[in-house]
């Protein structure tokens, strides 16, 4: 027992130095590279001036990166926001008792998902009906229960910025419980018609993949279009300084 308890309290301060060490290293980094080049530019350009030609060459690379994840989404670790899938909405007993209007039609209007969409759906349903805390929660294992159809009804555009939600509902029911005979196969599961019939009822959520980089890319070319203005605002500061000094003094009355 006072191992345990110190092996966890040991856990949580390696994790705890762990990030301690990202944070000072993101800091030092910054320091290091940003702060490099200022002082390069702050000993030939000025303090003030120095500072406006680097924070604009930040912000203006920074905003052409969030161009470039905005317009070609890499699989690399970038910054993105959420992708594209299902969420369930509730669970009933027959679709007609589906709060959802579009689910109650779906034995009439529904379209058959496809293999590749009925795997992805039945993630979906396996992480609903069986995650411990999950309202929805009807079975243990995904094993204990068997997709009968699946089908989804809806989606399209309503136009360039609106989508019409896009339904799925996916039909389960109970397993039967079949003894395995030592070192045989277990047998294909199939469905028990003593058991209840489920209808999960999904949404599909489009996600937000370019949302993050489309704020990033914005926000910095507003900061990098200020930055061109404060400078170009100092260089005809220092033009008409220069051309008061270069007018002739009045001539003595």
């Amino acid at each position: 027992m006072g191992l345990g308890i110190l092996a966890a309290e040991a856990t949580k301060h390696l994790d705890l130095v762990g990030k301690l060490r990202g944070y000072f290293i993101v800091v030092f980094a910054v320091g290091l590279f940003c702060g490099s080049i200022y002082l390069l530019l702050a000993t030939n350009l000025g303090a003030r001036l120095g500072f406006l030609v680097a924070f604009a060459s930040l912000s203006g690379f920074l905003m052409l990166l969030g161009l470039i994840w905005f317009t070609n989404l890499t699989p690399l670790n970038a910054l993105h926001g959420s992708a594209p899938h299902w969420a369930a909405k509730e669970v009933v007993d027959k679709p007609a008792q589906a709060k959802t209007e579009k689910a109650r039609t779906i034995e009439k209007e529904g379209i058959a998902l496809d293999t590749a969409a009925q795997g992805e759906v039945k993630a979906t349903v396996d992480a609903t009906v069986t995650a411990e805390g999950n309202p929805f929660k009807l079975y243990n294992n995904a094993t204990d229960y068997v997709v009968l159809n699946a089908e989804k009804i809806g989606g399209g555009s309503e136009s360039f910025f609106r989508h019409r939600p896009l339904y799925a509902v996916m039909s389960i029911q109970g397993a039967k419980t079949v003894e395995t005979l030592p070192g045989a196969a277990p047998p294909t599961p199939s469905a028990d018609p003593a058991k209840p019939l489920h209808y999960v009822v999904m949404e599909r959520n489009l996600g937000a993949m370019r949302q993050p980089p489309l704020v990033m890319s914005t926000s910095f070319a507003i900061l990098f279009a200020l930055s061109i203005y404060m400078m170009h605002t100092m260089e005809r500061a220092e033009q008409k300084a220069k051309a008061a000094d270069l007018e002739p003094a009045p001539a003595p009355a």
